[in-house]
Formats: C-alpha cells, structure tokens, sequence
C-alpha cells in the first residue's frame, strides 16, 4: 500500500480542518498549474489508466516523467497524494508555497 502524504496548513493531516485549504482555493491553484486539471469524470483517459472515482476536487497531475497520472485527493481541507516520490515530492512543495502550507506525512513529519 502506497504511503499517503498532504499540503496542510496544520501540524498534522488529521487537524486540517482546522485551518483548511479551501476547496475554492485549491480549484483556483489547479487551474493555474500547467499539466494539471480537475477531474470530474467526464475526460477520455488511455484504457490503461484506472481512474478513481470523480469527488469534488480530485486533480490529476500529467507532468510526472515517468508516471502518466498522478492523482491528487482534496479531503477536509487538506491534498493527499497516495504515494510519491521525488517528482511529485518536488510538485507538491511549490504548491505548498503557493498558498501557504506545508508537505507532511500521515504523522505530520516534514517532508
């Protein structure tokens, strides 16, 4: 199972709520990202590609090297990508930037 890590602005993924990214404010970044876009469903993906099912926020990211999608989960004020490596490690840090959060583990240790 793919270890899961957030852009929150608390100390710790479970407390997101408390100080919560904003589903709006996470729409608007998307769309100002190159080679990321909103997924509500409705886009022809390859065959291959297994898409989750479409929730209010969910974002794919097309600019991993060796991935064709990553998959970013807008949950309780918080974005999880459910597993990662130094690419996407590398994405969601500038986007933490951006509006102000932090990249952390399930534990809230800093990525």
């Amino acid at each position: 199972m793919a270890l899961p890590i957030y852009i929150c602005r608390t100390e710790s993924p479970s407390t997101a709520s408390e100080n919560p990214i904003s589903l709006d404010e996470w729409k608007r970044l998307v769309l100002d990202i190159p080679q990321m876009h909103l997924y509500e469903g409705e886009e022809a993906l390859p065959d291959y590609i297994d898409p989750p099912e479409p929730s209010e926020g969910l974002a794919r990211w097309a600019g991993h090297p060796r991935a064709d999608v990553i998959w970013f989960y807008y949950r309780d004020g918080a974005i999880c990508v459910e597993g990662y490596d130094a690419y996407v490690l590398g994405r969601m840090r500038a986007m933490a930037s951006r509006i102000g959060a932090r990249v952390m583990g399930a534990d809230g240790r800093f990525m």
